[in-house]
């Protein structure tokens, strides 16, 4: 399209249309050409956002700016988008994205930004160039125009940033460690390794026999020659408890009379035994009830089995002239305690691991060291006696001390030992306890590392018979006289 006439005034430029070499503008663009593109202001009009337009000049001299219309108002009419209009003339300036008139110049008004900064020749002669440019709306009123130019994304910074970052890290890699060495470390897959199972605790045996003589399970060789009621495992949930007691056989020191076993291992549940003949109970009982009264086995709830039957290993092959009736009983945690059943006294067998939380007792505390398991130490850890409320017998034995005992404590025990015994034993047993177990108390700590101490005994019945003999030899030697006397007077 054409259009030479002077004004342009209703006029509407269709999509992609051009216009050429039109004459310059009644309007404000007097004298001179206005380049422009898709929108602007010529005479008062209103020039609207650019989207895509360009502008020319064909004089020497003449610049003009690119952009892009979409609805521009011009002198009237609208520049439809994509229109492309071109005027000649010379002496337009165009500065700062402003239209260039001939003799004027548009105000800038917002931003202006570089975009390509470059500047193209597209004719023939004086210099025609073109530059790229992008025109904004940015205020009311007649030529408030601002030229926005396309901003294209400098990632020349951003790219050179990266660089020094990369060259940092690997700098940093060059650089020597400050240890001596490096240390390369290779991942491999770990596979669970299954946990060794603790090797069993070792099993032991605890023996008593005689009056009474005791193996404890460390090997210490302690003696309990006083009456009462002992510990034999003293444990949280096992619980063994002997009674020892005076025999004429063995001139009152102490042998093993009867045992129970009981605690929260066997849920409750007790098992006694005592000797063969009745005059010293004759019986086994488990909750106070006589049971086995022939060779045979009794189970015990759940949690034990009693065989009884005469085989078995004797701890004392003194006995072994007697018929064995023996009790065997198999508890709970590995437990298995064997007793010989004699007329008036016990021998036994107590086979086990080291129990959890440590245990003590008359078969000592089974830690390995025998020094710790004297009769001294045992009493001081866990008392001399057992007390009533932790007693497993029905009831308490009657103390007895024999005149064999007193003389061993008034000529074998010195006068230190004695005075610090019943200082001890008077702290070890009950407040009331009787003369005769304080006494009974005294002789197992004057004498209860002596394994040999009923020999010493009868050495005292000995002396004493002779005595005996002896002032009866010289009361009949003195009868004899005083009637050898008398009938020699008669005779007179």
């Amino acid at each position: 399209v054409r259009n030479s006439s002077p004004e342009l005034t209703g006029f509407r430029i269709p999509n992609a249309a051009l216009i050429t070499e039109y004459a310059p503008l009644s309007t404000d663009c007097g004298g001179g050409a206005v380049h422009m593109h898709g929108g602007g202001m010529a005479g008062g009009g209103r020039w609207g956002p650019a989207a895509g337009g360009m502008a020319r000049g064909r004089a020497a001299g003449d610049f003009a700016g690119m952009g892009f219309g979409s609805g521009t108002k011009f002198n009237g009419g609208y520049a439809a988008p994509g229109a492309i209009i071109t005027t000649g003339g010379s002496g337009a300036d165009v500065g700062c994205g402003g239209v260039g008139c001939a003799g004027g110049q548009a105000g800038c008004f917002g931003e202006v930004v570089q975009s390509h900064g470059e500047l193209m020749h597209v004719g023939r002669g004086g210099g025609d160039w073109v530059t790229e440019t992008t025109y904004k709306y940015v205020g009311h009123g007649a030529g408030d125009l601002a030229v926005v130019l396309t901003q294209k994304r400098n990632y020349t910074a951003c790219v050179g940033l990266i660089a020094v970052i990369v060259l940092v890290g690997v700098a940093i890699a060059l650089c020597p460690s400050p240890t001596p060495a490096t240390t390369i470390v290779k991942f491999a897959r770990v596979f669970p390794t299954p946990a060794t199972p603790l090797p069993p605790l070792p099993r032991k045996k605890c023996m008593f026999w005689g009056d009474p003589h005791i193996f404890t399970f460390d090997g210490a060789r302690p003696s309990f020659y006083g009456d009462g009621e002992f510990w034999i495992v003293k444990h949280d949930e096992v619980q063994i408890q002997g009674r020892y007691m005076g025999t004429p056989f063995t001139l009152g020191l102490a042998a093993t009379q009867k045992v129970v076993v009981g605690g929260p291992f066997l849920k409750g549940n007790t098992i006694e035994v005592e000797p063969v003949e009745h005059a010293y109970g004759g019986h086994i009982l488990v909750n106070g009830q006589p049971v086995l009264l022939e060779f045979g086995t009794y189970q015990v709830g759940d949690v034990a089995t009693i065989r009884y039957d005469g085989v078995g290993e004797l701890p004392d092959r003194a006995a072994s002239q007697w018929t064995s009736r023996i009790v065997h009983m198999d508890l709970p945690m590995g437990i298995t305690f064997t007793v010989f059943r004699w007329g008036n006294y016990l021998d036994l067998t107590l086979e086990m691991s080291p129990l959890p939380g440590g245990q003590d007792g008359s078969c000592g505390n089974f830690n390995g060291d025998p020094a710790d398991d004297t009769t001294q130490a045992i009493f001081e850890r866990i008392g001399a006696r057992v007390t009533q409320e932790d007693l497993l017998f029905n009831h308490f034995a009657q103390i007895s001390f024999t005149r064999e005992e007193q003389d061993m404590l008034r000529n074998r025990c010195s006068a230190e030992k004695l005075v610090e015994g019943e200082l001890k034993c008077r702290q070890e047993l009950v407040t009331s306890a009787p003369i005769a177990e304080v006494n009974a108390c005294v002789f197992d700590r004057c004498f209860g590392m002596d394994e040999h101490a009923l020999q010493t005994a009868k050495t005292f019945t000995e002396a004493k018979k002779r005595r005996a003999r002896q002032a009866l030899q010289v009361a009949a030697q003195g009868l004899s006289l005083r009637r050898a006397r008398h009938v020699s007077l008669w005779d007179l």
